[in-house]
């Protein structure tokens, strides 16, 4: 008898699914604390304490004093597609809380060690279970105060191929600080509480003014310098908020905060209405903003992103003329100087300091708070900071001109390098204010000047490793505010940084100390040139842990970005000694990128050319 077939197609294990499921929901460390802080919000919690160890990696655990669980919700709470938020399809359409989908315990414990314990307020006592990799244990009856605690240990331990792609600790605890930040600045009325590697990095009281929760994390100068957005409505959309002046502009989107419904998000549409409302904006600036939208739930899909990081608006439009007027008329309101009248509650003169927590006893380790939220001071208890009027710049006015030159040291005049004799090359002009035209006995050549510097640069970058790159010392050392984030990159990065010949420091938590730059690139704004930098690391877009050499990306990168903000016109005038320094390098013919320096064409080309036309 002919032998059957065998079957190729079969159910994968519910471990295995929630494996792959995993792979959309925990991406990193951060991916885990946002998905447990949601589900401690969405328990009604008033208190959430993060606490984190080797960037997430050895332990993330979320306490919170939220209504718990059940026996019965507990016993199965780890199982796939298991949710208490929705019951019927028609609840798809009408979603009120931040997690529904009941994917993410369940990823999470597939690829980790996981233990939760949880009470509900009405019981006497509370019960817990732990996971390893998906393997569930028996319940367990368990003593705590109300709420929920989970715990999860060793991530990713039973996926190295994952581990591997994970940045330094330093790094993947700036993105778990952003990510808890998020959450803070979404909920003022709840307290947050963040621990990493046993310090206390910051306990933000509940507020009921926004503000409060905003000086916590920006500072009392950025505060006072807020506008408070008008509250605009429009049917089913409510916008609220803060703006900041058009001189507070950013080159990337770092202080650009939106969330929907309590959810922060990342949306294009509402990106040009911020733009569109603020009457156009310089190019390469994004204006910084505060922005809180409340959209009833029916127009609004918030489950079309693995980690819902985007919505879909069932209506754009409405969306998008509610946020250009609210921005527009915040800003003629106080142009004209008669801006709404703030509460009597004034933004404190300093973010509150931090309150130390005595270490807890070793038989109870979680150390959960359960304080209470405590009612606003008197105002007269209140150290407070008059707001004064801020006078917003005219539409002529958005063109920022450009930042003086930097200070620096003298340092001893090099001696000018001999242009090599380019007797083959004749300059015959310009095009379009973009290349250089030669002639040579073989025909015309084209050349990119910002291609050719970013090859020269490269390539003296490159050299560094044999001769040490001379640095140029600011008069006058430039500190440089950063994201959690790029402060872990720049912590990542410094050894390919000094090499290049920058000379930084920590300078607080999260303040870079910049003391010289290398005295090749003559940089005109070193802050923003170092802050755009780092955000080409953070963003992915430029990786050095699979290099082989890690310092070649980075000066790629550093080549390039340097190339583009470069102003080339006295390339174009006096392109020869350019050319010259340009056939010196070893690859003289294309830039680190592959993008052409020099593009020939030759007169037997042009010949068979027009001889065909």
């Amino acid at each position: 008898m002919p032998e059957s077939p065998r079957q190729s197609i079969h159910r994968m294990s519910d471990i295995l699914a929630s494996q792959v499921a995993a792979g959309e929901v925990v991406e990193r460390p951060a991916s885990v604390v946002k998905e447990l802080v949601e589900n401690s919000i969405d328990a009604g919690a008033r208190c959430v304490r993060i606490e984190i160890r080797k960037g997430g990696v050895s332990l993330i655990k979320v306490s919170d004093d939220g209504c718990g669980m059940s026996k019965a919700d507990a016993a199965i709470c780890l199982q796939r597609h298991a949710t208490s938020k929705l019951v019927q399809v028609e609840d798809l359409f009408a979603i009120r809380h931040l997690g529904f989908r009941g994917e993410a315990l369940p990823s999470i414990a597939s690829v980790s060690q996981l233990t939760l314990t949880t009470r509900q307020a009405s019981d006497i006592e509370g019960w817990s279970l732990s996971s390893e990799g998906g393997i569930e244990t028996p319940l367990t009856s368990a003593g705590r105060a109300p709420g929920t605690e989970i715990s999860v240990s060793n991530l990713f331990f039973n996926t190295p191929v994952r581990r591997k792609f994970l940045k330094s600790d330093d790094t993947e605890s700036g993105h778990v600080e952003h990510q808890v930040r998020l959450h803070a600045l979404a909920f003022p009325e709840i307290r947050f509480t963040f621990v990493r590697d046993g310090q206390q990095v910051f306990d933000v009281p509940a507020t009921h003014d926004l503000r409060f929760r905003i000086a916590d994390f920006v500072g009392r100068e950025t505060a006072a310098a807020l506008m408070r957005i008008r509250p605009t409505e429009a049917p089913g959309v409510r916008v609220t908020g803060y703006l900041m002046p058009i001189s507070a502009a950013r080159r990337n989107r770092r202080m650009q905060f939106v969330f929907l419904n309590g959810r922060p998000i990342e949306d294009q549409i509402i990106n040009r209405a911020v733009r569109d409302g603020y009457g156009g904006f310089p190019p390469g600036l994004h204006p910084a903003l505060f922005l809180y939208l409340e959209v009833e739930p029916a127009l609004v899909d918030v489950n079309v992103h693995p980690a819902k990081r985007e919505v879909r608006f069932r209506r754009p439009a409405e969306i998008t003329m509610a946020v250009m007027d609210a921005v527009a008329s915040t800003l003629a309101a106080h142009a004209r100087g008669d801006a709404e009248s703030e509460p009597q509650t004034n933004v404190p003169e300093a973010p509150p300091a931090v309150v130390p927590r005595q270490p807890a006893p070793a038989t109870k380790p979680q150390a959960v708070p359960h304080t209470p939220v405590s009612p606003p001071e008197p105002q007269s208890q209140r150290p407070v900071l008059r707001l004064q009027p801020l006078v917003v710049p005219r539409q002529q006015e958005l063109e920022l001109p450009p930042a003086p030159a930097v200070a620096a040291e003298p340092v001893p005049a090099a001696e000018p390098a001999p242009v090599a004799p380019l007797p083959n090359f004749r300059h015959l002009g310009t095009l379009h204010q973009q290349y250089a035209i030669f002639e040579n006995k073989e025909g015309m050549v084209l050349l990119s000047p910002r291609a050719a510097r970013e090859r020269i640069i490269f390539e003296r970058l490159q050299a560094s490793n044999r001769h040490p790159l001379v640095s140029q010392r600011l008069l006058v050392p430039e500190l440089i505010e950063l994201d959690t984030r790029d402060m872990g990159i720049a912590k990542e990065v410094k050894p390919q940084l000094e090499q290049a010949g920058f000379q930084i420091s920590p300078f607080g938590r999260n303040t870079l100390r910049v003391e010289a730059v290398p005295a090749i690139l003559p940089l005109r704004k070193v802050g923003d040139f170092v802050q755009e930098l780092l955000r080409m690391f953070t963003s992915g877009e430029v990786r050095l842990t699979r290099a082989r050499n890690p310092f070649e990306p980075f000066a790629r990168q550093l080549a390039r970005q340097y190339a583009q903000q470069e102003d080339i016109t006295s390339y174009l005038q006096e392109p020869l000694p350019l050319l010259s320094a340009l056939l010196e390098c070893e690859i003289p013919y294309c830039s680190p990128g592959g993008k052409a320096t020099l593009l020939p064409f030759p007169m037997t080309e042009l010949n068979r050319r027009f001889s065909n036309a």
